[in-house]
């Protein structure tokens, strides 16, 4: 596996090399491009991330200065943009803040630049409308995609004696109540951050078709509505039924994955970025489904999440300015070359934005081959809340559905705590 890696991070190498050979460029040997990612270096896509600059930097005689700031980049971009110090290009997903930096001048739209850097035909067009805004702009570069699964130990549930993952909230209250008499933990989220967030929006909007759920979640008013109220109701039935590891709502996604890993929850609900770092003899006894419904509910099957706002690169007011802008253009340009973005799907266990991205290489983890070849008959997709929750409630949302995690807080209490973050 470490030797099919190489490989392809080799050739994403050669393959830089040969389009920016090609294009030129003169008078770029001596200029500097910052650039701000959320890809850490020690990782299978911090290594096609940093062999790609390294490409990039050889072929056109500039010097790239690399920041990583993991899921702190929005406050640190918005600082550094504040003082005039942005970086020329970031490298992070289209969710919450970053859904206002086009509409605050913290980044340019773009579609500026998507027909004449000849990109608009290498993105699948479901990505450029995953980033447009209101008034119709592409935003960013959509690069990276992903899927959102439920995940299900079926070793523990074996042990409890179920032998297919729920597909019904009465059937997922019947296996709470067998996983707790066996003593295992049933699901395990991160109650106190992001994870927790979406999955309390999948669960809330069970009741609601998609238009409605756009409407509540962009624009509020989750108590008059009797949908939303309904799932909000079903998100603490569940969770007073002892669905939720006891302190969830005091756990991080990364203790989470954690937990889940190591055995201690039988079902955890987590993206495709975490299927690399699921241990091997684990994926072997892991089957991928959706988040069960209830009777009456919106949706046909369980549902996950997917789309293509995972990652992408967005151009700063700074790398907008004439003597940036052919140097971003490049490096930008460069990542959507079909080898290099098959290398990024390897290494990051996910689709991309690119059209011509497919290597033809057997998948390797067990997680993402069921993710590619048998999720999507098996669930149906909600809403996801990224592109619809306004970015300047992310922060408060996130601190709002932690409280609906705590044992005792009731439905009014939480759909209250909801809407008074929309009358703001």
């Amino acid at each position: 596996m470490k030797l099919s890696r190489v490989s392809a991070v080799v050739t994403v190498a050669a393959t830089i090399f040969a389009l920016t050979a090609c294009s030129g460029g003169s008078g770029t040997d001596n200029k500097t491009l910052t650039i701000l990612s959320n890809t850490q270096n020690g990782t299978p896509t911090g290594d096609v991330q940093a062999k790609v600059i390294a490409a990039f930097e050889k072929s056109t005689g500039a010097t790239v200065k690399l920041t990583q700031a993991g899921d702190t980049i929005p406050g640190v971009y918005e600082t550094s943009l504040a003082g005039g110090k942005e970086a020329d290009v970031v490298m992070v997903n289209l969710a919450e803040n970053t859904n206002n930096w086009v509409k605050e001048g913290a980044a340019i739209p773009a579609s500026k630049y998507l027909d004449s850097w000849g990109l608009t035909d290498k993105i699948k067009p479901e990505a450029l409308d995953a980033w447009k805004d209101a008034k119709g702009d592409v935003q960013g570069f959509p690069y990276s995609g992903f899927v959102w699964p439920v995940w299900y130990n079926m070793d523990l549930l074996n042990k409890a004696g179920i032998q297919a993952p729920p597909t019904s909230t009465d059937e997922l209250l019947a296996d709470v109540s067998k996983l707790k008499a066996a003593g295992i933990p049933p699901l395990v989220i991160g109650g106190v951050d992001w994870s927790g967030q979406k999955l309390f929006l999948q669960i809330a909007q069970m009741y609601m078709t998609p238009d409605e759920t756009t409407t509540v979640y962009s624009k509020g008013g989750y108590c008059a509505s009797p949908n939303a109220m309904k799932g909000i109701n079903l998100f603490t039935e569940l969770r007073d039924a002892g669905l939720f590891l006891k302190g969830s709502e005091g756990y991080t996604s990364d203790q989470m994955n954690a937990a889940f890993y190591d055995g201690k929850a039988a079902i955890m609900s987590a993206g495709s970025w975490a299927f690399g770092d699921a241990p091997a003899a684990l994926q072997a006894n892991v089957k991928l489904g959706g988040f069960p419904i209830p009777d009456g509910g919106s949706y046909d099957k369980p549902t996950a999440f997917q789309g293509y706002t995972g990652g992408g690169f967005w151009v700063s007011p700074n790398g907008a300015k004439a003597d940036k802008i052919d140097l971003v253009q490049k490096f930008i340009t460069a990542w959507y070359a079909p080898a290099v973005a098959a290398s990024w799907a390897q290494a990051s266990n996910a689709p991309t934005a690119v059209i011509d991205s497919g290597s033809g290489a057997p998948i390797a983890n067990l997680i993402t081959a069921a993710a590619v070849n048998d999720l999507p008959k098996a669930v149906d997709f909600a809403v996801m809340p990224d592109t619809v929750v306004p970015g300047t409630l992310s922060d408060a949302m996130i601190r709002q559905t932690s409280v609906a995690f705590a044992p005792g807080t009731n439905a009014q209490a939480i759909c209250s705590g909801l809407d008074s973050l929309y009358a703001k």
